[in-house]
């Protein structure tokens, strides 16, 4: 076989690795999209639902007020969720730079998540959700679920594994 027709076969291999991959990509995109938008049927698309939310430290949480100036993310999950466990530390490093709140679902009671928070090393701030009714009230059917609001409104809601610029570009979008 001549040095030209090696290189025809090996360029002929490599498209269509890169065709296969193209078609990967293309295809996790349309069942993520899909998929965000069947678990995200429930959430309001207008307003958020009115209900209190205290951190484990006490203080009360207003997300129309905080969300005026900058897009605040709002993270619901849950210690025993292990998708949680690869999207929390994300979460940890936007809380530096960004406003984070976290809402624990079915996660136990205060001491029991504020111990996990501090084994975990974790910073940001949680309202803790031990029965689910502040999950239900924003028709949370899964977790991680992260919704970003801007003005008080929901400018982006996202289900499942997600990815550091993922999240990190929704906020700068939601600015």
């Amino acid at each position: 076989m001549s040095a030209s027709s090696e290189q025809a076969s090996s360029r002929r291999r490599w498209l269509g690795w890169l065709r296969q991959v193209a078609v990967f990509v293309l295809l996790f995109a349309v069942v993520s999209t899909l998929s965000n938008a069947w678990r995200s049927r429930s959430v309001p698309e207008q307003g958020l639902p009115d209900w209190p939310m205290h951190t484990l430290t006490g203080e009360t949480v207003d997300l129309v007020a905080l969300s005026e100036e900058r897009p605040v993310l709002v993270y619901f999950w849950a210690t025993w969720c292990g998708v949680c466990k690869l999207v929390s530390p994300t979460v940890d490093w936007l809380a530096e730079d960004h406003t984070v709140v976290s809402v624990a679902l079915t996660s136990g009671e205060n001491r029991r998540l504020a111990r996990f928070m501090s084994a975990k090393g974790y910073d940001f701030p949680v309202v803790n959700d031990p029965r689910g009714e502040l999950a239900r009230a924003w028709g949370i059917a899964a977790t991680p679920s992260i919704a970003i609001v801007r003005k008080g409104e929901i400018s982006s809601f996202t289900v499942g594994i997600t990815t550091p610029p993922g999240l990190w570009l929704r906020l700068w979008w939601a600015s």
